[in-house]
């Protein structure tokens, strides 16, 4: 299973950055190509995401940097500076992800037992990114709206939207982009906004999910060089991929990979 884990690792570190779901479609892969039962691939995916979480830090590390500095003087309610806007928007994100998060995958979780079914769920929420991102289509150009102007609303909004990504298929950037496009930012600031809200939501969904189940029952050396794999490849790929994901329509990937697992379910 080592070389197995290693080679999900590779997959989760260059499909974290495009919008198509990395969760759903390394559920997607474990199940229909390693025979992983559907519940178990689930809490691999999510740990699988610690090394592309460690990538995201250090590609957006200066944004971190100065966000831990501004903390020994955050106010919640002061909302003037640029790092107090942003704290508050990542405080109350997380909060929301959490909140909606945790039924979603319990949801999810509850579904792996019903085979097909949970298959035609991650192909119905594949579709569903797609279109998404569709209805998104260029708003980045007309968006006026950059990551000073991030507010409270835009926080608890967002939070909830994020919080749907915990069922796979459900692509978390490609949902959370879109959102904030719709929400009239700009395509640089929503993509940064995107991958910086990430980083305390895996994080606590990481430990939430260690709390209540521990590590896969692969074991945690396996997950370590998993994670391991996936932070080098993420990594090395994070620019590339999200200059692709900025210029490629990748919500038709979405609806035909959807339409594949759903008619393959059935």
């Amino acid at each position: 299973m080592l070389l197995e884990i290693i080679i999900l690792g590779i997959i989760q570190g260059f499909i974290e950055w495009l919008p198509i779901s990395s969760q759903g479609n390394l559920v997607l892969f474990m199940v229909s190509f390693l025979g992983i039962n559907e519940a178990e691939a689930l809490s691999i995916s999510v740990y699988l995401h610690t090394g592309t979480l460690i990538s995201a830090l250090i590609y957006f590390r200066k944004t971190f940097w100065n966000l831990l500095k501004a903390m020994p003087k955050y106010r919640f309610r002061t909302l003037g500076k640029r790092e107090n806007r942003l704290i508050t928007f990542l405080i109350l994100s997380t909060l929301f992800t959490g909140i909606v998060g945790y039924p979603v995958f319990r949801l999810a979780r509850t579904a792996t037992r019903f085979g097909n079914l949970f298959f035609m769920l991650i192909g119905a929420a594949l579709i569903f990114t797609g279109i998404v991102q569709r209805k998104a289509g260029n708003l980045g150009t007309l968006g006026t709206r950059s990551i000073d102007d991030i507010t409270v609303t835009d926080g608890l909004l967002l939070g909830v939207v994020q919080g749907l990504s915990a069922f796979p298929g459900v692509s978390r950037s490609g949902i959370t982009i879109s959102f904030l496009l719709f929400r009239r930012f700009d395509s640089e600031s929503s993509l940064k906004i995107s991958f910086l809200m990430s980083v305390p939501a895996v994080l606590a969904a990481e430990i939430g999910l260690n709390a209540m189940k521990g590590l896969p029952a692969l074991g945690s050396v396996e997950v370590i060089l998993g994670c391991l794999a996936s932070f080098i490849v993420g990594i090395i790929s994070i620019d590339l991929l999200l200059r692709i994901a900025r210029k490629v329509n990748m919500w038709i990937l979405c609806l035909v990979l959807g339409l594949i697992t759903v008619i393959s379910a059935i």
